[in-house]
């Protein structure tokens, strides 16, 4: 038999063969175009840094000082803190409530004193005032007794009576200064309380007395009297009238019914008193000068 042919594959020997390659990069170097300085730019800047000192810009000084401000407070509220701190609290309670005791007690001995004091000064015042009056109406009185004549007449002659709340008064006819009706009156202020008010009556300004008060105050219980006035009776010459309730009529009366009084007393005012009416009869001169003083009928009782 013919020996078989040998396989291909024998006839050749594989062998690894190093195949040499260039190596692959994607980093791919751009060149960059490089500037060449402008000499004169240099030199021009060199200048302004040698010219400035940058130090100085800075202000160095300022800072520094305002820095040690700064740390200065900051020691001394530390300083303080720590001091408040090193505090204890417990010993401190008891010493607030007796500073606030302490406080309170003298407030209200102040407050007390001022009022002491306001009601001190209030009652000096007051006494002064008080004071003052009773010598004006002492000096008053005395002028009254000095200046004071008595008006007992030789002759008969006639008066008008006219009621004032319930009491009768004569007024002699020829001392009679005529009579108004009470109209509308106005209050005028820092006149005496007696002083009802004042009235116009065509070109007359009449000063209107609230002849009860001035009178009889102590008797009055409320003011409801003043609305039963109707008239006014004037004293001679004068403005001054007297309120009246009612008008009572005209009498010729004897001097002989009249019980004059000699002295001026405390009572000038009063000529003397109508024996069978039991009424006074006043005194026209001696009233008007008391109206005109500002005194009352109890102005001399003091």
């Amino acid at each position: 038999e013919p020996e078989p042919e040998p396989e291909i594959l024998d006839l050749y020997q594989f062998q690894p063969k190093v195949q040499s390659q260039e190596p692959s990069s994607f980093y791919h170097p751009t060149t960059a175009e490089i500037e060449v300085p402008n000499l004169e730019d240099v030199e021009r800047l060199l200048k302004q840094l040698e010219a400035s000192n940058p130090v100085d810009d800075l202000h160095l000084a300022s800072v520094m000082e305002q820095n040690t401000l700064k740390i200065a407070q900051a020691s001394a509220s530390l300083h303080q803190q720590e001091e408040i701190q090193e505090w204890e609290p417990e010993p401190y309670v008891e010493p607030e409530v007796v500073a606030t005791a302490a406080l309170v007690e003298p407030m209200v001995e102040v407050e007390s004193i001022v009022d002491v004091e306001v009601v001190e000064a209030s009652a000096v015042e007051d006494a002064i005032e008080l004071n003052t009056q009773v010598e004006l109406a002492t000096q008053s009185g005395a002028n009254f007794a000095k200046d004071w004549t008595a008006t007992k007449r030789e002759q008969d002659f006639q008066v008008l009576y006219f009621d004032v709340n319930g009491v009768t008064f004569a007024v002699p006819l020829d001392e009679l200064g005529g009579i108004h009706k009470l109209a509308e009156l106005n209050h005028l202020i820092g006149r005496p309380e007696w002083y009802l008010g004042l009235q116009t009556s065509r070109e007359l300004q009449l000063d209107v007395v609230d002849t009860a008060k001035w009178v009889m105050a102590e008797k009055l219980k409320d003011e409801t009297y003043k609305e039963q006035y109707q008239y006014i009776v004037m004293l001679g010459e004068s403005m001054w009238g007297l309120a009246s309730t009612q008008l009572m009529g005209t009498e010729l009366l004897n001097t002989d019914k009249v019980r004059w009084r000699e002295t001026a007393g405390k009572r000038p005012w009063l000529a003397g008193m109508v024996k069978e009416k039991m009424c006074a009869l006043i005194h026209v001169e001696a009233l008007i000068a008391m109206l005109n003083a500002g005194l009352d009928v109890k102005a001399l009782d003091k």
